[in-house]
């Protein structure tokens, strides 16, 4: 479902993909057993292409990026699948216990433990391929950030192919950009209508700059 993605979006970032990048069958196959549910194909696909890249589970260090739990870590509280949080901060998201078996299922948030659920994303598999997309953003050395109006968004489209594609965004706050031939990766938040735009060279920071004539400020 996204594994071949999350390994492209990988092998942009951070070079080469590698198995040593992912979580093994067994590893995924013992949480399951241990909470007596299968998970959806959406987050065992996570797993497996990236359940050990300390970056894209949340364990890099950076401020504002999201912390991913390892299989051996998964939770079941009030009825939901407790898979991420934000670092540093109580934020949590889940999918319904009743839903886990639909292969692609809603993700729920809330605000901190203990408080109500709300629908957040349609489809799980686009709200993981997001928090990829945003935890490479902050992991690359190179990065700027502008306001960004949506409709604006022509102006970075013909640079930086969708993260997926654009359909399978729909539902959701964020949107995944990526350059696979300058190595660069971009966020797009619709609640704050901000870009954030990372790079693994300098060189091809502005260069994007000159193309699409963004006010891009330094991160």
């Amino acid at each position: 479902m996204i594994k071949e993605l999350l390994q492209d979006l990988m092998s942009t970032a951070f070079g080469a993909w590698t198995p040593n990048g992912g979580c093994d069958d067994d590893e995924i196959t013992a949480a399951e057993n241990r909470l007596g549910i299968s998970l959806p194909d959406a987050l065992r696909d996570y797993y497996a292409a990236a359940g050990r890249h300390p970056e894209l589970m949340g364990r890099g260090g950076h401020e504002h990026t999201f912390r991913l739990s390892a299989p051996e870590h998964l939770s079941i509280e009030d009825g939901h699948l407790v898979f991420c949080g934000e670092n540093q901060w109580p934020p949590q998201w889940s999918v319904r216990a009743d839903d886990v078996g639909w292969p692609d299922p809603r993700v729920h948030g809330r605000a901190e433990p203990g408080e109500k659920w709300y629908s957040e994303a349609r489809r799980l598999s686009a709200f993981l391929i997001n928090v990829a997309g945003r935890q490479a953003v902050r992991a690359l050395p190179y990065q700027a950030t502008c306001r960004l109006r949506e409709d604006q968004l022509e102006a970075v489209e013909p640079l930086l192919g969708y993260l997926g594609s654009r359909a399978m965004h729909r539902g959701g706050h964020w949107l995944g950009f990526i350059d696979r031939s300058s190595r660069i990766v971009a966020h797009y938040s619709l609640t704050t209508s901000t870009l954030r735009i990372g790079a693994v060279a300098p060189h091809a920071l502005e260069s994007l700059r000159e193309r699409s004539g963004l006010p891009l400020r330094d991160a």
